[in-house]
């Protein structure tokens, strides 16, 4: 059965005045922290050595630099080695009330998962917390504490999405969007794909719900967005840098998107207004 996105909630597993706890720890080779009892979640950021992770009647291993979305229903047990020295920054979920049936909605989310720079600058200001701090400081930690979930929790998601796609279509996704200011047509990025351009645009279609140049000018028309609001280049230098082949067709397009022309999108960023549909 397919899950709502809702189901997966963080905000709704744990409710909006849930209570999280940041903090750093060290383990030598071989040191065991648990068995912790009962329902349990937490993630985990370990920065150096490794740590087998036994969840219920589950386990799995992370090696540092690696981040991992940890839950139980029953028991979970931390086994660290075999590095001399284990380091870990960690993020737990404290404030109980946590259920069985939510926890379950979540089984196919827990255990390691690509590491990126948010997670790891999220984790490091948790830590730094200081604990002396904690009571001014609880509402910042359970906002924290559900952002680092969510990060995690779409990193997670973006795997199992992108392990389901086609190695053509995520090429060519690739392509268009390192190439985006170039002159690109169907043909080339069907050579690009080993794919006739038909067979092409049926893949990617079915992977991404639009086809390929649709992506490519939403791509060039976001990032030409982006120069207007953060930049002071000319409106046709921008055109032209990212893949107009006129001024006026990116105008159009800016239009189209936003219903406001290009020297008012400007403007508005000037004036410290958030635009409607900017990605």
């Amino acid at each position: 059965m397919q899950r709502r996105e809702s189901d997966l909630s963080v905000m709704n597993l744990v409710g909006a005045n849930a209570i999280f706890a940041f903090g750093e720890s060290s383990y030598r080779n071989g040191a065991i922290f648990g068995p912790l009892r009962g329902c349990q979640l937490e993630a985990i950021f370990i920065r150096t050595g490794q740590v087998e992770v036994r969840h219920d009647n589950r386990a799995f291993v992370l090696s540092s630099p690696g981040v991992a979305i940890v839950g139980s229903q029953k028991t979970l047990e931390y086994r660290y080695g075999p590095a001399d020295m284990c380091n870990v920054l960690w993020c737990q979920y404290i404030s109980g009330g946590l259920r069985t049936n939510g926890i379950e909605k979540m089984l196919p989310l827990f255990g390691p998962v690509s590491l990126s720079e948010a997670a790891k600058s999220l984790f490091k200001v948790g830590a730094d917390i200081h604990t002396d701090l904690y009571a001014e400081t609880q509402n910042f930690s359970s906002s924290l504490g559900i952002t680092v979930l969510e990060e995690l929790i779409a990193r997670k998601k973006i795997q199992e999405s992108v392990a389901n796609i086609p190695v053509q279509a995520l090429r060519v996704r690739r392509y268009i969007e390192d190439n985006y200011s170039s002159n690109i047509t169907m043909n080339i990025l069907a050579k690009a794909s080993g794919l006739s351009p038909q067979h092409l645009n049926r893949l990617y279609r079915a992977a991404f719900n639009e086809n390929p140049l649709d992506h490519l000018w939403r791509l060039r028309v976001r990032r030409g967005a982006y120069l207007l609001r953060h930049t002071g280049m000319r409106i046709s230098q921008i055109a032209y840098q990212t893949g107009f082949k006129t001024p006026n067709h990116f105008s159009r397009l800016i239009r189209r998107k936003y219903e406001i022309s290009p020297k008012e999108l400007r403007a508005k960023k000037w004036q410290g207004e958030m635009v409607f549909g900017d990605e």
